[in-house]
């Protein structure tokens, strides 16, 4: 998203070490703050990125000997 907004830091400082369930806790409060619309395009977006990886594990890498 091009106008992505910025989550002002707690008070205390940012640890870098999340677990999963803070993760999925910061995402969850991320997403309250968003009207229903940005969060469609958040969406829409994000399957947008998801479609182009469909399939493409199944495709592997070319192996190119140097």
């Amino acid at each position: 998203m091009s106008d992505e907004r910025q989550v002002s830091p707690s008070k205390s400082p940012q640890k870098l070490d999340w677990s999963f369930e803070e993760h999925r806790r910061r995402q969850a409060r991320l997403g309250l703050g968003l009207s229903p619309a940005e969060r469609l395009r958040w969406l829409e977006e994000s399957m947008e990125e998801l479609r182009k990886l469909v399939g493409r594990a199944r495709q592997g890498r070319s192996i190119t000997p140097s």
